[in-house]
């Protein structure tokens, strides 16, 4: 489902107009963002977790060239749903 599919399904089973839907959508992807940022998992009831996964920085040197690069720490983030299908 693309962003702009989810807009329209929440719109069209909710009270809410467009712009509403999408400052509620902008401010929970923005909380989840933060969340992950900070370590912390972000559960939603009736749908799922959003854990995030901290990866350290390494360095690797190409084998190649002989170029040592040094590859920055990253976070992931991944969903497990709630909802059995």
């Amino acid at each position: 489902m693309t962003h702009k599919e989810l807009l329209s399904e929440i719109h069209k089973k909710s009270k809410l107009d467009k712009s509403q839907v999408s400052a509620l959508v902008s401010a929970l992807n923005r909380l989840i963002a933060e969340e992950a940022v900070a370590g912390n998992s972000v559960e939603i009831d009736g749908l799922g977790q959003f854990v995030s996964h901290r990866h350290p920085q390494y360095v690797k040197t190409n084998e190649e060239t002989g170029e040592t690069i040094l590859y920055p720490p990253r976070i992931t983030c991944r969903f497990n749903s709630s909802i059995k299908l």
